[in-house]
């Protein structure tokens, strides 16, 4: 990227503009606040200066009541005698400066330099013009170059014809211009202070910005090939964190998406492959004059049509078995499902069928899926067993070892809910334990035997989407037993109203009698529910 992109997208960054906002807040508060303040102290100078220059006309004033010191009290005889005396007192200090004068008279000074000179012919005049008898006058003016306010006080004495002025200045442009300079002194500190702000902000957001660019690099590197990019998460809390743990969560399920549809096509390409292969033999071979010839290839072909459509069925079921409607749950009465379930399974092939145990209560899960997966490993043993072999299903709570943490759970409810299907057919190694659940995995065992080795990995799905498990326990020459073990969701899993009857020591065998459609049967098992 060249230096003229990288500026612009640099501009046009979340990062600059959250910046720049910020400070130009900050610019406007501190131009503001600066204003406000400089103002006030204008305000401040005016009136200081305006009471300042009316208080030697006072003094005057009450100087003049007094009278005449070391005389008892007695009247000033002219303006001079009282303009010396009050002058005599001290002369103004600072900024201001005093002068005083009889019409057609002398102009009395105060002794010493003074910042203003009002003695000029030109200011003379000029006051005179100004004054108003008996009042006290304020005007701002320019002498010698310096802007000065003046207090002009038009002065006599009661019973003389005598007319004076005193008049009093203030250098007030030299003190309006102290303000001013502290005004540029405080936007040139403003405007560091922008900077300094503006450098460290910049620093400070880039950290802070630092999972959503790393959030921007990860989205521009990934591709439909390529989902494993993950963005490093903060160790904060904030929600920058946040952002950063949703997308990598986004990744993952994505991830975990088109992995699904990846193993799909290629487990329906691959598991397609052969009855497609044989399907075409079969139509090369086909000799459309025979009769005979026709109607036995028809019927191989619908065989092998319908092992495709089984096949086809079984794929979609795992495809599926990844999104949040995979399943809808609902609470069901434990004891009529498992009635149920029994009424369907028991015509998929001639076995001793046995309802081993009804636990009672309900359990949150979906029915439909949860008669598929009790349905496959039904399916399942009816391959593995003969006519002679016993096939029971059955029932039991059990405590959650996880405390009741299962999503949906009641607190204080800790039980999981588990379905079995034993046999005694002839048992898996142990070494393919896990092998079979994997899909299109089948035991050492299973040659001959007809499916697609996607039996069991259905039925996994289907457990782990009900936040459960399934486990097996099995020994070659004594049978197998499924375990499908799915949360209770918070219901009432405490069996106390199940409609099984037992009397049981840990270890001993116990009768168990059974009510209701199945009464009548009565079926010996192990403590705990185990055939």
């Amino acid at each position: 990227m060249n230096p003229a992109s990288a500026l612009r997208a640099e501009v046009h960054s979340v990062r600059f503009r959250v910046l720049a906002t910020l400070l130009m807040f900050m610019a406007v508060g501190l131009f503001v606040s600066g204003a406000f303040t400089h103002a006030a102290q204008l305000k401040i100078l005016n009136e200081n200066v305006n009471e300042q220059l009316q208080l030697p006309s006072q003094n005057l004033d009450a100087l003049a009541q007094r009278g005449r010191p070391n005389s008892g009290g007695a009247a000033y005889t002219s303006l001079e005698e009282l303009f010396t005396t009050y002058l005599r007192g001290g002369s103004p200090g600072g900024s201001e400066s005093v002068m005083t004068m009889v019409r057609g008279g002398n102009i009395i000074l105060p002794i010493g330099d003074q910042r203003t000179k009002l003695n000029s012919p030109q200011v003379i005049q000029r006051l005179w013009d100004w004054r108003v008898p008996g009042q006290t006058v304020l005007r701002d003016t320019v002498i010698d170059g310096r802007q000065v306010r003046l207090a002009i006080t038009s002065v006599s004495l009661e019973g003389r014809p005598d007319q004076g002025l005193m008049v009093v200045s203030n250098e007030i442009g030299a003190q309006r211009a102290e303000v001013i300079q502290s005004m540029w002194i405080y936007g040139l500190a403003s405007l560091a202070t922008l900077a300094l702000a503006g450098v460290v902000g910049y620093l400070v957001t880039g950290r802070l910005m630092s999972p959503i660019r790393r959030l921007r690099e990860a989205t521009q590197s990934t591709t439909f090939d390529d989902l494993t990019k993950r963005v490093e998460v903060p160790t904060s809390t904030d929600d920058v964190a946040q952002l950063a743990m949703n997308f990598n969560h986004m990744l993952e399920r994505l991830e975990s998406g088109f992995e699904n549809q990846r193993r799909f096509v290629h487990d329906a390409s691959h598991e397609l492959r052969t009855p497609m292969t044989i399907i075409r033999g079969y139509l090369e071979l086909l000799r459309a004059g025979d009769p005979a010839d026709v109607d036995q290839t028809r019927e191989l072909l619908l065989d092998e049509l319908d092992r495709m459509q089984e096949l086809v069925d079984d794929l979609l079921i795992l495809a599926r078995s990844g999104r949040p409607d995979f399943i809808s749950p609902d609470w069901i009465e434990t004891d009529e499902f498992l009635v149920a379930v029994m009424n369907r399974v028991k015509v998929l092939g001639e076995r001793r069928w046995l309802l081993d145990a009804k636990p009672g209560g309900l359990v949150h899960a979906d029915r439909r899926r949860l008669t598929q997966a009790v349905e496959q490993l039904a399916a399942n043993a009816v391959k593995h067993t003969s006519e002679a072999d016993r096939i029971s299903v059955g029932a039991a709570w059990a405590e959650n070892d996880d405390g009741g943490a299962q999503q949906g759970a009641r607190p204080g409810l800790a039980k999981n809910l588990e379905i079995w299907v034993a046999d005694t057919g002839a048992g898996i190694p142990a070494e393919d334990h896990q092998r079979i659940f994997e899909r299109f995995g089948k035991g050492r065992n299973a040659a001959g035997t007809e499916g697609s080795g996607l039996g069991l990995s259905i039925v996994k799905a289907i457990a782990e989407a009900h936040g459960g498990t399934v486990r097996l326990e099995s020994e070659v020459g004594k049978g197998s037993r499924f375990v499908l073990v799915i949360p209770s969701g918070g219901g009432d899993s405490s069996g106390e109203e199940g409609s099984g009857e037992a009397d049981s020591t840990a270890g001993d065998a116990v009768q168990l009698h059974v009510r209701g459609p199945s009464s009548g049967i009565e079926i010996l098992t192990k403590a705990g529910g185990t055939p």
